[in-house]
């Protein structure tokens, strides 16, 4: 799929409108193969009754025992997808619901915006442990306007930003909801969350039913990301409209900056030093939430800072992830440098939380604790699988292996030895089968990240056995690629 967005570029330079028609058509053709499901059913049921009533021989009688269960199998269906039961995705398994009596100030702010931009008032308010904002419908019976939405608020970004700051990228995020600039962009938007609600749901249900929907919207969900990639990309650029109509473009182009400085702070320093601590003094409580936003107000340096907001602004497109570059979103409100933020007196953590913001911290923290204790008690699984190996280590001695002890074999060595002790056994796997894709895809990711092209060829070939590995092969491509690109420019500068 990344070749498809890569060559879908130059074509929505070249004819935006043409390349949004083209995302309406695939959103539609999409559609439109759900809904031959019932179409198909009220076919084979009309045709049935049909051929009841014009039976002539007995051939004809023989169709009613195809049509009538293919009618009741395509209605049966079609009645099991209705009633699906979305659940707006969660940022993250550690989250509180907030309402107007625990935090009055945050909703008066989210009933503000929600009536500015004229939006359906959220049914959910949730704060996460994300630095992010995002807001999702989910449809109830396939209808969105029946659906619930939910907002999703990032207790970190609050910790780490001003109250100002904080209100224009919430009303970046509301307002993208109401469509007002980004009428078909916005759809294409919230077209692509549904689509991705769907296909969890289904992957995560049990029911045979939804087996054929799970792989639907596995395949369509992967061709749909890729052509509306830019569609996106420009609607999250037409967003940053909103929250200046809050604010200014001065303001928001600080907080663009302060956005950055924060989320690389918690992401390389902050969260690497709370795990750190955590396993160096199990035994202590660590309160990670709670310290949050005095641990990032120290941490500021306008060096570091310069440097580090400078890089994002130099940034090259790529094509992993829509959002779009610093250099765009600012030459779009009409700024062609960036500016520091300026000094952060208090949070808007502080400003909305209000008093409610030290019982939110203790609870997110308890959160952060049971999620470590749960990460533990999940590493401790690695004495049985270290017990595992050596048992088939021991039978391997003494009577073959069975293809399935191979195989796990094969991915206790990766797992706990390395490369290099797995490789031998996944060759050895493909000697007795040479069309085991999972032993070959498992050489040809090793391959590459050892960097050597050679593995390729593999993925390739295990790709073309197993199409489902597809998405994963591109993701290590694409990575061994940029390596490959890297190194490139590395050796062409030590020349110069």
């Amino acid at each position: 799929m990344l070749e498809l967005i890569e060559n879908l570029n130059s074509f929505q330079h070249r004819s935006p409108k043409l390349y949004l028609g083209l995302v309406v058509f695939c959103a539609t053709l999409g559609i439109f193969f759900l809904s031959l499901i019932p179409i198909l059913g009220i076919k084979f049921l009309i045709s049935g009754v049909t051929t009841l009533f014009n039976v002539e021989t007995a051939s004809d009688l023989m169709v009613l025992f195809y049509q009538v269960p293919l009618s009741a199998l395509c209605f049966y269906l079609s009645y099991q997808f209705v009633l699906l039961q979305l659940k707006s995705p969660k940022a993250s398994d550690i989250y509180i619901s907030v309402n107007k009596k625990k935090t009055p100030k945050l909703i008066a702010l989210v009933n503000e915006l929600e009536q500015h931009f004229k939006v359906k008032a959220f049914d959910n308010i949730l704060l996460t442990d994300k630095y992010a904002i995002s807001a999702h419908i989910s449809p109830m019976y396939c209808v969105p306007q029946l659906g619930e939405t939910t907002l999703q608020i990032g207790l970190p970004l609050m910790q780490t930003v001003s109250a100002n700051q904080f209100k224009s990228l919430l009303a970046r995020r509301i307002g993208q909801l109401s469509l007002s600039k980004n009428p078909i962009t916005g759809r294409i938007y919230l077209f692509s969350d549904i689509l991705n609600q769907y296909f969890t749901t289904c992957k995560q249900s049990t029911h045979w039913s939804y087996i054929p929907f799970y792989y639907f919207f596995r395949s369509f969900q992967n061709l749909f990301n890729a052509i509306s990639f830019y569609a996106i990309r420009v609607d999250e650029l037409q967003a940053d409209q909103y929250a200046i109509e809050i604010t200014n473009e001065e303001s928001f182009s600080q907080t663009l900056s302060q956005t950055i400085l924060a989320s690389h702070y918690l992401k390389n320093t902050f969260w690497v030093s709370m795990y750190k601590l955590h396993r160096q003094y199990s035994n202590k409580a660590i309160y990670p939430h709670a310290n949050m936003a005095i641990s990032f107000a120290q941490s500021v340096n306008k060096e570091k800072s310069r440097t580090l907001i400078n890089q994002h602004y130099q940034q090259m497109s790529n094509f992993e992830y829509p959002a779009p570059l610093l250099r765009t979103r600012l030459l779009e409100i009409g700024f062609e440098s960036y500016s520091l933020p300026e000094y952060l007196e208090t949070t808007a953590a502080n400003v909305y939380l209000d008093t409610a913001l030290p019982k939110v911290t203790k609870i997110f923290d308890q959160l952060w604790l049971q999620h470590i204790k749960s990460q533990h008690e999940t590493s401790s699984q690695l004495d049985s699988n270290e017990q595992r190996l050596n048992t088939l280590s021991t039978k391997i001695s003494e009577q073959p292996l069975s293809a399935s002890e191979t195989w796990e074999l094969a991915v206790l060595t990766e797992k706990i030895k390395g490369y290099s002790f797995a490789i031998p056994i996944y060759k050895k796997i493909l000697e007795r089968n040479p069309m085991h894709a999972k032993s070959m895809f498992a050489i040809g990711r090793i391959l590459l990240s050892y960097n050597d092209s050679t593995g390729l060829e593999v993925l390739q070939k295990a790709v073309f056995l197993e199409p489902n590995m597809k998405k994963t092969a591109d993701e290590l491509i694409a990575r061994y690629q940029s390596r490959a690109e890297l190194n490139t420019q590395q050796h062409d500068q030590a020349i110069a």
